[in-house]
């Protein structure tokens, strides 16, 4: 008898559950074709200034990776690919 007492409320909370996660998934979807929109707005930027076609392309001294020239870091006189190789190096 004690059972039957509790079945709708069990009922009650899945269906809830699912909604729910169904209501997050939505909003984690909507997030993330923002956040795509706009990286594809400033990749469109990038591509209308010519920074990415002109950039010269230079070897790390650290992990020899070549990156873009205008996105090193620059320490002691030398380009970085990032923050990490020019503490490191």
């Amino acid at each position: 008898m004690g059972l039957i007492k509790i079945l709708p409320w069990i009922i009650l909370a899945v269906i809830a559950l699912f909604f729910f996660s169904r209501q997050k998934q939505k909003r984690e979807r909507e997030a993330m074709e923002e956040e795509l929109k706009s990286m594809r707005r400033r990749l469109a930027e990038r591509n209308r200034e010519g920074s990415v076609e002109s950039s010269e392309m230079v070897r790390c001294p650290h992990c020899g990776t070549y990156f873009p020239k205008n996105e090193g870091v620059v320490k002691n006189g030398r380009l970085y690919c990032s923050r990490d190789c020019a503490r490191r190096g």
